[in-house]
């Protein structure tokens, strides 16, 4: 009998949590330094093995902005860093309440 590795006996079954347009960003998905992070829309965001997906709650096109950076203090530098990997989506994800 062959071994199974470990993506073949586990299955990942991630975090998902839901945001509205005006909440602020956590700083376990991104930090920031010098600005205030928003979401523009509301949106969820899935934990998967690979970091963070973000989807939006409804459609939208690909330029439209799903985080609002607002700058704190124009003189200094502004900083926003992906605390892990964020793949981004312009399609609204299914919600499944199983």
């Amino acid at each position: 009998m062959a071994a199974k590795t470990l993506s073949e006996t586990f299955v990942w079954s991630g975090k998902t949590w839901a945001f509205e347009a005006g909440d602020l960003v956590p700083e376990w998905l991104m930090r920031q330094v010098n600005c205030v992070l928003r979401f523009d829309r509301d949106a969820l965001v899935v934990e998967s093995e690979a970091g963070f997906e973000l989807y939006p709650m409804s459609s939208m096109q690909a330029d439209d902005t799903l985080i609002l950076a607002e700058i704190v203090d124009i003189r200094m530098d502004s900083e926003v860093e992906h605390v892990l990997p964020i793949t981004t989506h312009i399609t609204p994800r299914k919600i499944s309440l199983n």
